[in-house]
């Protein structure tokens, strides 16, 4: 019943933006009822006490409804000074609420409790009516009676009634919310010139002297962090199941059971050849890289090398491979290509096909047809898989064994041999690369690189498939990585560091010209064949395909049509300058569509601000007096 009832709890718990989630949990299970008022006081709020025995209650209740939602919780969170005292702080909050719904003459009728309460779920029967066996067993589970809780129900309800009370003036109007629509959604789209910094790496030089510099003044980029060396042996499935053997039978047994599980997809392996165009490259440039292609395509159907020319010609990352692609399946490449490769049959070279990256030839090697894999393509794949089936079900007897050898004093390496399990080395364990790398939680990772040297785990650490044992061998101190490791390094860094510079220097050059009225018909013409217009992007800065720059966006978004941009912004890899291309407003059916939810929105967050500004305020004007304070520590 606890849990059809926190599963339910948002339906009926006032929810106030505090900031801290346990107030769902004291609204919803109540601060108020148990008659304390006898009992010894831990505080006087405005005079009004709050007895110690009202505390504690609301305490244990936070702290188990906390603890059902965090099961990792650390139990000594819930002990914690800090903990109690924001358990207390949102119980003196809901008091001064309480107290000043009153004062403005807001009540909760009997009627609305009524329906409060029948309006929760985990009081209702299969077929969604009101059950009082439920109720009344909630009930006898908590130990409360009818009116304790009723009280609290009334409580949250009388609050959530302050609060539509407080925030109804700031609910937007239409129009109101329109404008702000409208400045939301607005895009923009720009011109731009983009300078490069690769243009400017062939010129760049960096010395000897510049290397050493910047490696002597950021010892901290090149410092090797401290490291334990440790040894392990793992009980997973896929560890374990070198051990095991598995017949041809059962291979054939398991391909006859599962073949819709051993479907081919359709496939080729490929070769390619790449002349790079850039999509919104003018047509001389495209044309020009076609007439390459077909020089190339030539060659190739005259019988020269296709791998050859990839690597002679090919203008992408695989031409040193030969253009190799190897082995994909429809949907691995962009449309264009794909229909073009599986177009092919094996040992055809295509004609030139154009896609977003240029102009490509493709020669396909092979084709996988789709249908049933053979047995034959996939019984090492099934033999690890029963492998591991089997391996598994040996995981507990063999760990158990281990664990008892680890107890009487044996070391991995005995115990490695004894069972027949592979001893496992990482050279460079610490907490991050041991949580990542197996799975473990962090403690868990924390408590291996605390070993001290030569000793072993007490227990089994669990990691993802199962456990491993770990004995640490020794720990390696932080250094220096030496400064020829890091020499090429350095020197890419400071080169691109200088280009980029450089680059910057050439956008500022352009962009002074071309705000400058008697310098911009000359330079723009000068760069009007390469000017690009970007996508519509908004005021997140974000623009497709260029990457993220919310100072780009708020330039673009107060400039006037066609005005250059008094700045030059940083895109990955080099810089632009721009002006102003287009503002485009949202339409009137993403309006129609959004209204509702979006009045909701800034009726919510604009509710919550000023009940928040209403609340801290009570609590500013507040006379607190702390009788039991000790309780709080």
């Amino acid at each position: 019943m606890m849990d059809i009832l926190r599963q339910s709890a948002q339906s009926w718990g006032i929810k106030i933006a505090f900031g801290i989630i346990i107030a769902v949990f004291i609204f919803a299970f109540g601060a108020g009822g148990f008659n304390g008022n006898t009992d010894p006081v831990i505080a006087y709020v405005n005079d009004q006490p709050v007895p110690t025995q009202e505390f504690m209650q609301v305490y244990r209740e936070t702290a188990e409804a906390m603890r059902a939602q965090n099961p990792n919780m650390d139990s000594e969170q819930f002990q914690s000074p800090e903990f109690k005292k924001a358990v207390f702080d949102q119980m003196v909050s809901q008091k001064l609420l309480d107290a000043a719904a009153r004062k403005l003459g807001i009540s909760v009728s009997n009627n609305e409790l009524s329906y409060s309460i029948r309006q929760i779920p985990g009081f209702n029967d299969d077929n969604g009516k009101f059950d009082m066996d439920r109720y009344q067993a909630f009930l006898q589970s908590r130990h409360m009676s009818a009116a304790t809780f009723e009280d609290d129900i009334r409580n949250s309800a009388l609050i959530r009634k302050l609060q539509e009370y407080i925030t109804l003036p700031v609910k937007p109007s239409e129009t109101e919310a329109r404008k702000l629509f409208d400045t939301a959604s607005e895009k923009v789209q720009i011109d731009y010139y983009y300078i490069s910094g690769a243009d400017f790496i062939k010129n760049t030089k960096i010395s000897e002297k510049e290397i050493e510099d910047f490696y002597k003044a950021n010892p901290d980029k090149f410092t090797i962090p401290a490291r334990s060396v440790i040894k392990y042996l793992s009980f997973t499935p896929e560890a374990l199941a070198i051990n095991e053997t598995v017949s041809p039978e059962e291979i054939k047994a398991y391909y006859d059971a599962n073949k819709n599980d051993f479907q081919q997809e359709s496939e080729v392996n490929a070769r390619h050849i790449l002349i790079a165009v850039d999509k919104d490259a003018s047509e001389k440039d495209v044309a020009a890289a076609e007439k390459k292609i077909k020089k190339i395509l030539a060659k190739a159907k005259s019988g020269q090398d296709f791998a050859k020319l990839a690597k002679k010609y090919s203008e992408g990352p695989s031409s040193t491979k030969g253009g190799e692609l190897g082995w994909f399946s429809r949907g691995s490449m962009v449309k264009p290509f794909e229909e073009a490769a599986f177009a092919l049959k094996k040992g055809e070279i295509s004609e030139p096909v154009r896609t977003r990256f240029g102009w490509h030839l493709i020669k396909v090697e092979d084709v996988h047809e789709a249908g049933q894999k053979e047995l034959d393509q996939v019984k090492d794949d099934i033999s690890n898989i029963i492998a591991e089936e089997k391996a598994a079900d040996s995981i507990t007897d063999k760990l158990d064994h281990a664990i008892d050898m680890l107890a009487s004093g044996m070391k991995l390496d005995k115990i490695s041999e004894d069972l027949g399990i592979a001893v496992q080395e990482s050279q460079k364990a610490t907490v991050k690369n041991l949580a990542q790398a197996f799975g473990m939680t962090e403690s868990a990772a924390q408590t291996i690189i605390s070993l001290a040297s030569g000793t072993s785990t007490d227990m089994p650490v669990a990691v993802d498939g199962g456990y491993i044992l770990v004995e640490k061998e020794k720990d390696i101190p932080p250094s220096l990585s030496p400064l020829k490791d890091q020499k090429q390094d350095i020197e890419s860094f400071l080169s691109q560091q200088r280009a980029m510079q450089a680059a910057k220097a050439k956008a500022m050059v352009i962009m002074s010209q071309l705000t400058n009225e008697k310098t911009v018909a000359g330079t723009l013409k000068t760069i009007k064949k390469d000017l690009k217009t970007s996508e519509p992007f908004g005021r997140n800065g974000f623009v497709p395909n260029l990457g993220m720059n919310p100072k780009l966006a708020q330039a673009a978004f107060v400039a006037k049509k066609d005005q250059w941009l008094s700045d030059v912004f940083e895109l990955p890899g080099g810089f632009i300058v721009a002006r102003l291309d287009e503002r485009i407003p949202p339409k009137d059916d993403a309006w129609k569509a959004q209204k509702d939810r979006f009045i909701d929105a800034i009726y919510q967050q604009r509710g919550n601000e000023v009940f928040n500004a209403f609340l801290t305020s009570l609590r500013s004007k507040a006379q607190i007096e702390y009788v039991r304070k000790d309780i709080l520590n």
